[in-house]
């Protein structure tokens, strides 16, 4: 049966906020402790320990909860946090582009806080398509769709090349069981996210420069 702690409620400790993007102050609003123990043919007894701790930040006020769960056949307790540490955060931009690339993308951002790796890569992988579908069609495989993309002005050779490398990352993760680092992750989902920002909110952006952009005034002919 759980019981409650309230010695420890309202002390302070550093705890990840995905809305400050690091590790902040937060204190403690709420605990709870469920211990128990079994035995074993008589011979011995296994026992286990759960702490769910439930935090507020001190700064945007936004709440944690931390579970901890020990066992005695454990060598180290298993920490985890609800909601998880976000791993990217998600662009301001992102409901600004259409809806189903948009929910390709959440997906892609849910996976990487499950710290998984070669499934964010797909992801991307597919947003890319899906990107490339829209604007020039189905044109045929991801060469012919990339050179469609330069030539129609939505990129240039040089970010050609660089999508390549991206998308063969993505390729490799579902087809040749490449397990990429954080680090490529994150640089694919860099080049992505480029692509789509490029595509779909520049353009607006651009548009809304120029109504709100006073015009020059003309240079009155000398006398």
């Amino acid at each position: 049966m759980a019981t409650l702690n309230q010695e420890r409620v309202g002390s302070v400790e550093r705890v990840h906020c995905n809305n400050c993007h690091g590790r902040t102050l937060h204190k403690l609003l709420a605990t709870a402790h469920d211990r128990d123990s079994e035995d074993v043919d008589g011979q011995y007894a296994i026992w286990w320990d759960t702490v769910h701790d439930i935090f507020e930040c001190c700064g945007c006020k936004a709440v944690v909860m931390r579970r901890t769960e020990m066992m005695s056949e454990w060598e180290e307790p298993d920490i985890r946090f609800f909601p998880p540490p976000a791993s990217r955060h998600k662009p301001a931009w992102l409901y600004d582009i259409p809806h189903e690339i948009r929910l390709l993308l959440e997906e892609v951002y849910n996976s990487l806080d499950a710290n998984n790796r070669a499934l964010p890569l797909m992801g991307a992988r597919a947003v890319v398509d899906k990107l490339m579908v829209d604007k020039v069609g189905d044109v045929g495989g991801f060469p012919e769709k990339l050179k469609a993309l330069e030539v129609q002005g939505f990129i240039s050779q040089k970010n050609r090349e660089t999508l390549e490398a991206a998308l063969d990352a993505g390729n490799a993760a579902a087809h040749r069981g490449y397990a990429p680092k954080l680090d490529t992750v994150q640089a694919v989902m860099d080049i992505v996210e480029n692509l789509v920002q490029a595509t779909y909110v520049f353009d607006k952006v651009a548009v809304e420069l120029k109504k709100s952009t006073p015009p020059r005034h003309a240079k009155k002919a000398a006398p």
